[in-house]
């Protein structure tokens, strides 16, 4: 029986059933990519500065913010697996300019009231639902920042379930609506930009979400993890677990 059920877990099984077998019924776990690590460093540095400015309502300095992303890169750096086309000091810098875009352009217009909140609350489909919310501002806007190489898609924030369950867990534990939810978006094109998506949700939403997951809980229970060629991370590059799936599945020489 599973104790807990996660948004991470929710999106995975329904990307591929198969890459959630490996990794939370057989406990695969595979390091992270260069990319991963780029994006989990510029939270570090995102959640620094917002740590101190919740209690002073102001920001640190760019300098400081650049010299924790540095540190939380040299760290992460160590269990990540490269590859062969990837160029760590490339990466590393790259991370720096994100997380000083987020500072100077997202941060410096945001006062944070929690910060990598975490939550889990009970839901009808008997496995509570845990999470961690990046911020949550004096606006009750509840925010995400992601990490990309190319412009999201304008109705992201609009689709995103991870919003939906930060909506709902939001509303449990406070006891009133969310202003809006949003997606602070540092895109890694040749000129790095912020985008901010925004989006409201209804109880309709969230009902929604909590009928896909129950649905899911369901498929889990009865052992149903099978391969999804159709989604846009099959390929032996994307997942970690292709040659495994294949040993598995059949298919493909490899």
């Amino acid at each position: 029986m599973l104790e807990h059920f996660s948004i991470t877990q929710l999106n995975m099984y329904l990307r591929c059933p198969a890459q959630y077998g490996f990794r939370y019924v057989d406990g695969l776990i595979l390091p992270p990519t260069g990319a991963l690590t780029k994006g989990r460093v510029v939270h570090k540095g995102a959640e620094h500065n917002y740590r101190q400015k919740a209690k002073t309502q102001q920001d640190v300095s760019l300098e400081e913010i650049r010299d924790v992303t540095a540190a939380a890169f040299d760290k992460e750096a160590e269990g990540t697996a490269w590859e062969k086309e990837e160029d760590k000091g490339r990466t590393k810098d790259e991370a720096l300019m994100l997380a000083s875009l987020y500072h100077q352009e997202i941060a410096s217009k945001v006062q944070p009231l929690f910060i990598e909140h975490e939550f889990i609350i009970p839901t009808a489909a008997g496995v509570p639902l845990l999470g961690y919310i990046d911020v949550i501002d004096d606006q009750f806007i509840i925010r995400d920042i992601k990490t990309a190489s190319k412009a999201p898609a304008g109705s992201e924030a609009a689709k995103s379930l991870q919003l939906t369950a930060y909506a709902y867990a939001f509303r449990e534990l406070v006891g009133r609506e969310e202003t809006a939810v949003a997606l602070d978006y540092l895109v890694q094109t040749k000129q790095p930009k912020a985008v901010l998506l925004k989006a409201k949700r209804t109880q309709a939403d969230i009902d929604r979400l909590l009928s896909i997951m129950q649905s899911v809980l369901t498929a889990i229970k009865g052992g149903n993890f099978y391969p999804n060629p159709g989604n846009f991370m099959c390929s032996a590059k994307a997942c970690g677990y292709w040659e495994r799936c294949h040993q598995k599945f059949g298919g493909i020489s490899v």
